[in-house]
């Protein structure tokens, strides 16, 4: 039998060796045994998890022998300790002889087992596996010989379970020390807070292997959370967490969530799992989150708390490994590095809903008479209590004004809440901005805050109140008068300290007059008015919007633009916009993709925009023709700064116009050559290719 030993030590060598494949030398394991041993059926089982074994490798004699692959069976390892010495071996030689034998009951009657002899694969005193020997076609009896022979092949496979087990943990130490340094590297790219965290939760999702993973910023207060990144793999379905983010925003409050407030005092890795979640929260975890289990590790910057990133999977979990829980905990710690050692301000960050608004008036471009004015107005009110109403057609930035009086008010530290009116259903609006109790309408589970709770000792910005409805007007009026207001469905009379900035894109004067808004919500609203200018009315800003749109976009997407053309620009600025601000950066964000390493020209632009262009270029020619024709002279508009040779291709052309494109009028009348102007226009021609 030693010799037996030998032979098969040397057969398995080199499945240890050649690629520490703990599943191949298992299966190695099973096929030597059972041919050696000349049994039916030869099986490792090993345990899977706490209180299951699993017959994870199988060889048998014919496929007449029942197979055992696969099977699983439940096993209180207390219990069983109490009756059997799982470290030494199991040896049945008749089953139907030793049928009172309670052992025969871990087995699984299919398996026709007719003599069994097993042996436990023992590790520091932890039992790993077991190896079983099967007879199934009749019964054997097993020599003392045979079981000190297969405990002999067990302490082998605990060698290699434990030569595999160190060769895989310094493989995942080297993977996670790469995956670290390649989220390292991505941090050191960028200086961009957005940019930053889309690249970052996006490869470390990957890393992960999560569902999706999100990174929240505490708030001043301390009970809530700003989502600021949120990234989700390409197989995850997330679209009902994107709809609890679209309708509750982008802030969560965490007051009610204990476990997650005590991670900002003591920094450790919180890990759930929904089998441990008592039942609210576990239907909540699974249907709304699409979540089975989750890691969240707090992110410090030194010693300060700043949020917190979690990981979410939507396959059940048990456990997690060590390996997983030390990389989340690394990427943690890299981000967290990261902010501190490039001095990013943590206030900066923190966004409250937009990042880098503390200076709110350096994002508001523009020099026209009317825009200086309105942010005039702005900061003279900021530091006061009063309600402002800002109005304006869409997208001419009045949610950038309001971000100017918040952050240049004493609320400034306080929570600063925003809300689309226009956005939540009507029957949802009063919820919205109220809360509502538990029961109080289908679908309310459970007691929620508003958003005046929210913002209570801050800022509430409200867009589009022209959309709201009446009946949530008479609410909204009592909370202005008196600072209190009662949940949907509650009778309790709940108090808010809230700052109430308004702002509509239709006219609400009109709006009172028919009847549509209520006269004395506007007249408490309007106390200080701020009237926004449309672009089409401040056209000298467009030149410097286009310009600070540009590099912005060249900086986020990364691609080399070396500018714009003239006549792209002239496109841009003889635009009327009205679509605005927002009109205007979306149409520099397409161009700079279409545009990658060239500068920007007009058929880069929005149809639109190149169409009015061309419009413009026929009514004008027609109108030099028709002066042609009638014999009255043109004036021709040059705007500056431009070239002597963009000057001289002006007059060219318009002089063109003029003849109806007759060549030697038209160089008679400019006083040159007609081979000049043909070298000319083939010169415009190239450049123009």
């Amino acid at each position: 039998m030693h010799e037996a030993r030998e032979a098969i030590i040397d057969r398995l060598a080199p499945h240890v060796h050649s690629d520490i494949d703990i599943d191949k030398y298992l299966r190695a394991v099973a096929t030597e045994l059972g041919r050696m041993m000349d049994v039916d059926r030869c099986d490792i089982v090993q345990v899977v998890r706490a209180g299951e074994l699993r017959i994870s490798h199988e060889w048998r004699a014919g496929e007449d022998v029942p197979s055992s692959l696969g099977t699983s069976f439940p096993v209180d390892f207390a219990q069983l300790a109490e009756r059997f010495d799982f470290a030494r071996p199991i040896r049945l030689d008749d089953a139907e002889r030793d049928g009172r034998d309670p052992r025969l009951s871990l087995l699984p009657a299919s398996l026709g087992t007719h003599s069994l002899l097993i042996v436990p694969v023992v590790l520091d005193g932890n039992v790993l596996g077991l190896v079983g020997l099967h007879s199934t076609r009749a019964p054997r009896r097993w020599d003392d010989e045979e079981v000190a022979f297969l405990q002999s092949i067990a302490g082998h496979i605990a060698v290699g379970y434990q030569y595999a087990r160190l060769f895989t943990d310094k493989r995942r130490e080297a993977n996670r020390t790469r995956a670290l340094l390649e989220i390292a590297n991505l941090l050191n790219s960028r200086s961009d807070f957005g940019e930053l965290t889309s690249h970052v939760l996006e490869r470390a999702n990957e890393l992960v292997g999560a569902d999706y993973c999100a990174l929240g910023v505490i708030e001043p207060s301390g009970k809530a959370i700003s989502l600021a990144a949120f990234k989700a793999a390409p197989h995850a379905t997330t679209l009902r967490v994107r709809e609890l983010i679209e309708s509750h925003g982008k802030s969560v409050d965490i007051s009610a969530f204990p476990a997650l407030v005590e991670l900002f005092a003591e920094p450790k890795t919180l890990r759930l799992f929904d089998t441990t979640l008592p039942e609210p929260l576990r239907s909540a975890f699974n249907s709304v989150l699409g979540g089975r289990a989750s890691l969240v590790a707090p992110v410090r910057i030194g010693e300060q708390a700043f949020g917190l990133l979690g990981f979410v999977w939507s396959e059940a979990r048990d456990a997690f490994d060590e390996h997983e829980v030390a990389l989340v905990e690394g990427i943690a710690v890299q981000i967290g590095t990261a902010l501190e050692r490039d001095q990013l301000s943590a206030e900066v960050m923190r966004l409250r809903s937009v990042l880098h608004e503390r200076r709110a008036e350096d994002r508001i471009i523009g020099q026209a008479p009317a825009m200086r004015r309105a942010i005039e107005l702005a900061l003279n009110v900021a530091d006061t209590q009063t309600s402002v109403l800002i109005q304006g057609e869409s997208g001419t930035g009045k949610e950038l004004l309001a971000n100017l009086i918040h952050y240049n008010s004493r609320r400034r530290p306080g929570p600063y809440v925003k809300l689309n009116c226009g956005a939540i259903p009507e029957s949802l609006l009063e919820s919205e901005l109220f809360g509502h109790e538990r029961g109080s309408f289908t679908g309310a589970h459970q007691r929620r805050r508003g958003r005046f709770e929210e913002a209570d000792g801050g800022t509430l910005f409200l867009d589009e109140i022209g959309e709201m409805s009446l009946a949530a007007q008479v609410s909204l009026l009592r909370v202005l008068q008196d600072g209190e207001f009662t949940r949907v469905g509650g009778g309790e009379v709940v108090k808010a300290d809230v700052r109430v900035i308004a702002a509509s894109n239709v006219d609400l004067t009109l709006a009172v007059e028919q009847g549509t808004f209520r006269r004395d919500l506007y007249y408490r609203l309007s106390v200080f008015p701020i009237q926004l200018p449309p672009l089409r009315e401040r056209p000298g800003d467009v030149h410097t919007l286009v310009i600070h749109f540009l590099e912005h976009y060249k900086q986020k997407t990364g691609r080399f633009i070396p500018g714009i053309s003239r006549e792209a620009l002239r496109a841009l600025t003889g635009y009327d916009w009205p679509g605005n601000v927002r009109e205007l950066e979306n149409a520099i964000e397409r161009a700079v993709i279409i545009a990658s390493g060239r500068q920007i020209e007009l058929d880069d632009l929005p149809e639109q925009i190149s169409r009015t262009v061309n419009e413009e270029r026929s009514r004008t020619r027609g109108e030099r023709e028709r002066a042609a024709a009638e014999g009255r002279p043109l004036t021709l508009e040059i705007n500056v700064p431009a070239t002597l040779d963009e000057i001289e291709q002006r007059a060219i052309e318009a002089t063109l116009d003029y003849t109806g494109g007759d060549k030697t009028r038209a160089a008679r009348s400019l006083g040159i050559g007609r081979k000049t102007l043909y070298r000319k226009l083939r010169q415009y021609e190239g450049e123009a290719e």
